[in-house]
Order: structure tokens, then C-alpha cells, then sequence
């Protein structure tokens, strides 16, 4: 499923026109990301919770050269589902 798909559905269901569901779905997206980037936990009761990981440095090798390298500590996006999506996708 794609963006356009996802406006098509707010639009049909809330009687909205494609470009208001468009902004709808544009601020949630927003909202959702800037609470990530501040360092906040992003719960949507029934659907789930995306949360920011952060993975330590650590030692790697370059594949090429075969030289020791420190890979940087980096953050991540992750998300637990909700029991509800769970049993909604067991289907």
C-alpha cells in the first residue's frame, strides 16, 4: 500500500476531499516524526508503538580490505505492533 492508497481511504471513509485527507495524513506523519526525533515513545493504542533504538559502536572489518574498522553508534526506528494488529494480521 502506497501513500495515494492511504488518501484514498481517509477521503473515502471520512468524506473528505484527497487533498484534506492528504494533509491529514501528512500531519500525523509529521507529528509522529518530530516525537521520534525528539527521543519520545509513539504509542497508537490498537495499533502499536514505534520507538527510537540506539545501536552502540562496535568493531567491523571492511569486507574489501579486510582492515579493522569502529563502526559509529546509530539510531534507529523500531516498532512493536499492538496484540490487536497481531491478531488482525493472523487472519
Amino acid at each position: 500500500m502506497e501513500k495515494y492508497n492511504l488518501v484514498e481511504k481517509v477521503a473515502g471513509e471520512l468524506n473528505l476531499t484527497k487533498k484534506d485527507a492528504t494533509n491529514v495524513i501528512d500531519v500525523v506523519f509529521k507529528a509522529v516524526a518530530e516525537g521520534l526525533a525528539n527521543g519520545e515513545i509513539v504509542k497508537v493504542n490498537g495499533f502499536g508503538t514505534f520507538v527510537i533504538k540506539t545501536k552502540p559502536e562496535r568493531n567491523g572489518v571492511n569486507p574489501k580490505t579486510k582492515e579493522h574498522i569502529i563502526v559509529p553508534e546509530t539510531r534507529a526506528v523500531g516498532f512493536k505492533p499492538a496484540e490487536a494488529l497481531k491478531a488482525k494480521v493472523k487472519k
